[in-house]
């Protein structure tokens, strides 16, 4: 049995003033999944310093970032126009200090479990309003998990990271990188009048996808090393015209195939791909460095029979082909979309049917940049367990190191993956 002692809990504010003002949620904002994005860092503290992971220099470091940061200090709130608001109140992000007594090497961290993994995260209301919490806890052995949680409502992954990497910059002293975050949202406003030139089928109102009685789920890790990715790319290009394909499309396109085999799916049904693309640098005006969601959720859609049997270059080629879709227009064309749902107050739902898959994916992202004076974390853990038909694709550390892929589905679909899984892989290699 596990004891978790909370030695702190508090409230940082910003170390500085900052503008007291009120930034209307843009429709990229509204479309993100209301719930918080919860993530594990594990940092050992294998010199055994007597001041590992100092709470009052990350604190401190803390109040500073906020100050660049300083919505994260603030409230959800809603107007008196009815539109979800970011009240910058200063009233401060959540920070608890607390105590394990059990060693790192005793946690099962990958896949973790739902009772260990609630134990690193601050507990909060459902009604919460908080936009930002944060959990230091010192283990028995001297080592340290940060877990971090962040509303979806205010920042996707992209912008999370910059913050975590900002704080940790400012913690370890090294401010000549320092790179202010943008919260203007103007360059994702809705047009007058809206112009909606394509359809939007992975946000549906169709309230049929919605699972009667979804069956319980359970995590599976698979790793990916640098070489056998390599022989998935030269499987692409060698089978096809294409040159060059990123290493999400291939992994996407190899997990896509996998569930189909595995889910024992009809030949002649339709399997759809759920993924979302950063939208930031891909409209007129690039806006690099955008604290917001900047992201807009994406499908890939084929014949079962056809995702089965193609050569995996034609898979990965059919989620490409989405990929390079996303142009300003498309992108215009949403926000005027959304614009109109919201006018309509008709909601959107994000369920997704029994032939369907969902990755999810931080995939190039600074994670292991996260070094707050004391190394970088030995380990980043950011999937949930209560979602089912979901993959999780994150680099290992270490420039020559692969990826993890991390699945979630139902019991008797993961056995089947599993050993799906492994026979395509060997396939592959041995070519």
């Amino acid at each position: 049995m596990r004891t978790l002692e909370i030695l702190q809990s508090t409230f940082v504010v910003p170390s500085e003033n900052t503008p007291r003002e009120r930034l209307v949620l843009s429709n990229l904002d509204l479309v993100a999944v209301r719930k918080h994005n919860c993530t594990i860092y594990l940092y050992k503290n294998n010199e055994s310093a007597k001041d590992f992971f100092s709470v009052e220099v990350i604190k401190s470091a803390l109040a500073k970032t906020l100050v660049l940061f300083y919505p994260l200090a603030g409230r959800h709130v809603i107007g008196l126009d009815g539109r979800d608001q970011i009240d910058c109140n200063t009233e401060g992000v959540l920070f608890v200090v607390a105590r394990l007594d059990c060693t790192a090497d005793s946690i099962q961290f990958e896949p973790m479990s739902p009772d260990i993994r609630e134990l690193f995260f601050p507990k909060e209301p459902q009604s919460s309003s908080l936009l930002q919490m944060l959990q230091v806890t010192y283990l028995k052995c001297g080592s340290v998990v940060l877990g971090t949680s962040n509303n979806h409502i205010v920042v996707d992954g992209r912008g999370a990271a910059h913050f975590f990497q900002t704080w940790s910059r400012i913690a370890r002293g090294d401010l000549t990188n320092i790179v202010p975050p943008s919260f203007g949202r103007t360059p994702l406003c809705a047009r007058s009048p809206p112009k909606i030139s394509f359809n939007f089928p992975e946000y549906t109102t169709d309230e049929s996808k919605k699972e009667s009685n979804p069956k319980p789920c359970v995590l599976n890790l698979f790793k990916l090393s640098k070489e056998q990715i390599r022989h998935l790319k030269i499987q692409c290009t060698k089978h096809s015209n294409k040159t060059f394909v990123s290493t999400f499309c291939v992994v996407s396109a190899l997990v896509w195939k996998c569930y189909c085999k595995a889910q024992g799916l009809a030949l002649g049904s339709n399997s759809r791909l759920y993924f979302t693309a950063d939208i930031r640098n891909r409209i007129h005006r690039p806006i690099p460095n955008y604290f917001g969601n900047g992201v807009i959720r994406l499908s890939a859609t084929s014949e079962v029979s056809k995702i089965t049997s193609s050569q995996i270059g034609e898979v990965a080629g059919t989620v490409k082909a989405v990929i390079d879709g996303l142009t300003d227009e498309f992108i215009k064309s949403f926000i005027d979309y959304m614009e109109v749902m919201r006018e309509k107050k008709i909601s959107v739902i994000s369920d997704i049917s029994e032939s369907d898959l969902r990755i999810r994916t931080i995939l190039g992202m600074p994670i292991y940049d996260i070094d707050f004076g004391w190394g970088a974390p030995q380990l980043v853990s950011w999937e949930r367990c209560t979602e089912n038909r979901v993959v999780y694709l994150m680099n290992e550390p270490g420039e020559d190191a692969g990826i993890k892929v991390v699945v979630s589905l139902d019991s008797s679909t993961m056995k089947q993956f599993q050993k799906v899984f492994y026979e395509e892989l060997k396939l592959f290699s041995d070519e």
